[in-house]
């Protein structure tokens, strides 16, 4: 069903509907049909959630990304939710191809002919903020990944609207309404950094740097035919996680990739100070026995090394049960906690949030590990009374994340060791990047 729906999908050549009355109507209408097939308890039919999906896709946006994060976060939803809205994880309606040709003759101007020549009309991913074409350059391979003409405008309409209160701000934040102003500028910021496929190509170049001996690949840029709209990679391909999963791997190579993963995704915030923050499992692929590939480095967050140092130093803390270390920790890094219940409220969310770290030895991250968004509600209201620090929304966005993929994985690991050393391979002072 997913593979025969997403083909159909990307067969499809929309616009981003950028209008401001029509996309405030359009994304309105979305996000309270998420929000209800969120917290039905049924599993509705599939017709309905096709519909909703291909809303979503259409939108690009705020509201495709929630459609990618719910259809793998929250082990709560009925499967068949979870399967429909994983299509979003590579698939939407295509942005219309006179459009694409446009974008890539602004970048590159009369030679774009070249490019355009061998670049097939039908992308073979489409994301939320560009979709990515195969292409040949002489004898090499390559991916070419174009911004959605009109996204910007698309995403500040989408932020816009939730600041205003017009019905996205529970959407984005997963319930969470107090605070919303702060951590909504966090999403916007981060969200709309996106669109800048040069600094895109920056960090990949930088996380392919830093992994070259690791076993994990990173596409190589093609600096030559990249742009700030435009974004050359060498093509490296891989099976998706339920292929890799289909084939039965050993427990061993479960183990390797999700060690691999996770030390991408952890170490990189604590050694480089970029936060790989969006681990949806169309942003990677396996190869081999235990190759791990990694795609799309447009949301990375840049954190300064006094915050990396104190969520490293909260972790500790916890699995070492220091609790006056853990709030002065918590204190350095943003929190507010100014009484009794404010801390007793943090220390709640954290044995949570940091729980796979807290189990010493080898083990699996269960299903219920992954948190479920109801819970990760419940949690976000309890600290929006602690001045939730808004540089935290996106740590939460790849921890939970990141632990439900674990989970699919079944993959074993001393999680917290594994932590504790990324950690301490933290220079003194973060490359500014």
């Amino acid at each position: 069903m997913g593979d025969e729906f997403g083909s159909k999908l990307r067969g499809q050549e929309k616009a981003v509907p950028t209008g401001g009355l029509s996309r405030l109507w359009r994304s309105g209408r979305s996000a309270f049909d998420l929000a209800s097939t969120v917290l039905r308890r049924g599993d509705p039919e599939v017709e309905v959630l096709e519909q909703l999906t291909s809303r979503l896709g259409e939108l690009k946006g705020v509201g495709m990304k929630m459609g990618q994060i719910l259809s793998f976060i929250d082990p709560s939803l009925p499967p068949r939710t979870r399967q429909v809205l994983s299509v979003l994880q590579r698939n939407a309606p295509a942005s219309e191809w006179g459009a694409v040709q446009e974008v890539v003759r602004n970048a590159f101007g009369a030679r774009a002919d070249t490019l355009l020549a061998t670049m097939e009309r039908k992308p073979f991913s489409v994301a939320s903020i560009g979709q990515v074409h195969r292409a040949r350059l002489g004898h090499d391979e390559v991916v070419v990944k174009v911004r959605h003409p009109g996204i910007d405008k698309a995403l500040g309409a989408d932020f816009s609207a939730a600041l205003g209160g017009l019905g996205l701000a529970n959407t984005v934040l997963f319930g969470l309404a107090g605070g919303a102003k702060e951590l909504l500028e966090e999403c916007r910021s981060t969200f709309l950094s996106e669109c800048d496929f040069g600094r895109e190509a920056r960090h990949q170049q930088n996380f392919r740097e830093w992994l070259s001996h690791s076993g994990v690949v990173v596409p190589e840029v093609v600096e030559a035919w990249s742009s700030e709209a435009v974004l050359t990679t060498r093509y490296e391909p891989g099976e998706h996680l339920e292929a890799f999963l289909a084939r039965t791997p050993t427990q061993a190579q479960r183990d390797t990739v999700g060690t691999r993963l996770f030390e991408v995704m952890v170490g990189g915030f604590h050694e480089l100070g970029l936060l790989y923050a969006d681990p949806h499992p169309g942003n990677f692929a396996f190869r081999g026995e235990d190759s791990v590939v990694v795609y799309d480095f447009g949301c990375v967050r840049r954190y300064e090394a006094r915050h990396t140092r104190a969520f490293s130093a909260m972790a500790t803390a916890l699995r070492e049960g220091q609790r006056s270390d853990l709030l002065r920790a918590a204190r350095d890094f943003g929190f507010g906690l100014q009484d009794a219940e404010r801390e007793a409220v943090f220390e709640r969310f954290a044995r949570s949030f940091f729980a796979p770290m807290l189990v010493r030895g080898t083990n699996a991250i269960p299903p219920d590990g992954a948190v479920e968004a109801s819970q990760m509600m419940r949690d976000k209201r309890a600290l929006a009374k602690l001045g939730l620090p808004p540089h935290l929304l996106f740590l939460l966005r790849l921890r939970f994340g990141l632990y439900a993929v674990l989970s699919s994985l079944g993959a074993r690991a001393d999680w917290g060791a594994l932590e504790t050393a990324c950690a301490s391979r933290a220079p003194a002072k973060l490359a500014a990047w």
